[in-house]
């Protein structure tokens, strides 16, 4: 069976749900900022020709500050105007902020960016494949000669028995965050589930929204169909990793 997937059904569950607790869900700022530094240091990602880079579903930054920490001019591009007002709590270098779909091109294109980056799962949100192989298209035209693309993305090919997976994200004395998974054939559905104690009794609140299941093997293929040339690939935790390059 295929799903459907409807895009504004992500950033309504980004506004008006999932904003509020994300930074604290995601394990906090300087974690996940940290291990961006890390990745962009071992792969002498820094400034060499138009200094500019565009960070594609920047979220509230922990790509784009780690750029514009490098030297980058940065153009960070979400959809959800509550966590791009987190980045700019973190922002102490210039960034251009524009607040809009990433699948919007003339919003950001024209840059000339030597680095794009569209990491932490954001290619999941889009609504099919088509959608995916134009927005690497679109990329690859944006990069000036041998510039630099970073794709990461959440390994949803495996399935659990059953075809559903329950799983505990994080929690503290007063919040429980858990995340439902439900796959069918190219996605998966997901509740994001939060338990909130409130004057000593716990509550329950939900939100659901769709993500594509795209194979690592499938995205190589996507990505050079798209012009770019392969030259780091990993696969950690669940979580997949690209470093493409425009190809000459």
């Amino acid at each position: 069976m295929q799903m459907q997937l409807t895009p504004g059904s992500v950033k309504d569950h980004y506004d008006t749900f999932l904003a509020g607790h994300y930074l604290w869900m995601a394990g906090g700022f300087e974690a996940n900022a940290g291990r961006n530094r890390d990745f962009f240091t071992t792969h002498n990602i820094r400034p060499s020709r138009t200094g500019r880079a565009v960070d594609l579903g920047a979220g509230c930054g922990f790509v784009t500050i780690p750029l514009a920490e490098a030297g980058f001019r940065v153009i960070a591009v979400d959809f959800c105007r509550p966590l791009l007002d987190e980045l700019r709590g973190h922002v102490h270098s210039p960034v251009e902020i524009i607040a809009g779909d990433m699948m919007d091109f003339p919003a950001w294109a024209g840059r000339r960016p030597e680095v794009i980056t569209c990491m932490g799962d954001t290619l999941t949100h889009l609504p099919d494949a088509g959608a995916v192989r134009n927005l690497l298209r679109q990329c690859n035209r944006e990069l000036v000669q041998g510039g630099r693309f970073v794709l990461s993305l959440r390994d949803y090919s495996g399935e659990p028995e059953g075809n559903v997976a329950i799983i505990p994200v994080r929690r503290d004395a007063d919040r429980i965050f858990l995340c439902r998974l439900e796959y069918s054939a190219d996605a998966v559905v997901v509740t994001d589930i939060l338990f909130s104690r409130i004057s000593g009794t716990w509550e329950r609140s939900a939100s659901g929204y769709a993500k594509l299941r795209l194979a690592p093997a499938r995205v190589s293929e996507m990505m050079e169909e798209a012009g770019f040339r392969i030259n780091f690939l990993s696969a950690e935790n669940g979580m997949i990793i690209f470093l493409g390059v425009k190809s000459d």
